[in-house]
C-alpha cells in the first residue's frame, strides 16, 4: 500500500505542527522544509483546517497551529479520511471495479482484510505518540521548525 502525497504532507504537516506547540508555523515554511510545491502544501493545509485538525491563523503574526491536542488526532482516523477513496486494488471499489475474476477470485477478500489491518494497526497511534513520545522524532522536527 502507498500512500498519496497528499496524506504524506497532512502527516509531516502535523508532526511539524506538534512539536511547535505555541509556535506558529506557516504553510510556505513547511513547504520549505520538504521541498514541496506550496500550492499541494496549501490544499493539504486547507483540508487540515477544514478538517478542524489544524488552526489558520491570519496576519502578520500569523500561521499554523494545532487545533485539537496531539493525543487526540489519531493517525489512523486521519489516513482513512484521507485514503478511503483510493483502494488497494479496482475489485475492492465499491461498484466491484471490471476485474473479470472478482466473482470468484480469493484476492479480493485477502486484500481487504489486509487493508482493514492496515487501518486498524494505524488507529492506536496518535500524534503524540509520533512526536512527544519519539524523542529523536521530536529534535529532528524541533531542529527543523528552527532553520
Amino acid at each position: 500500500m502507498q500512500l498519496s502525497k497528499f496524506t504524506d504532507y497532512a502527516l509531516r504537516t502535523l508532526m511539524h505542527l506538534a512539536i511547535a506547540e505555541k509556535h506558529m508555523l506557516t504553510t510556505r515554511q513547511i513547504a520549505e522544509i520538504h521541498d514541496a510545491k506550496y500550492n499541494h502544501l496549501a490544499k493539504v493545509t486547507q483540508w487540515l483546517v477544514r478538517e478542524g485538525y489544524v488552526a489558520s491563523v491570519r496576519g502578520r503574526s500569523g500561521g499554523l497551529r494545532l487545533a485539537k491536542q496531539p493525543r487526540d488526532i489519531n493517525i489512523g482516523y486521519v489516513v482513512h479520511d484521507l485514503e478511503s477513496q483510493t483502494e488497494l486494488v479496482e475489485c475492492l471499489r465499491p461498484d466491484g471495479g471490471s476485474c473479470v475474476l472478482a466473482p470468484s477470485c480469493g484476492l479480493t477478500s485477502a486484500l481487504r482484510v489486509a487493508q482493514d489491518a492496515f487501518y486498524t494497526s494505524l488507529s492506536t497511534m496518535t500524534l503524540a505518540d509520533l512526536t512527544k513520545n519519539n524523542a529523536p522524532m521530536a529534535r529532528l522536527l524541533a531542529r527543523l521548525n528552527e532553520e
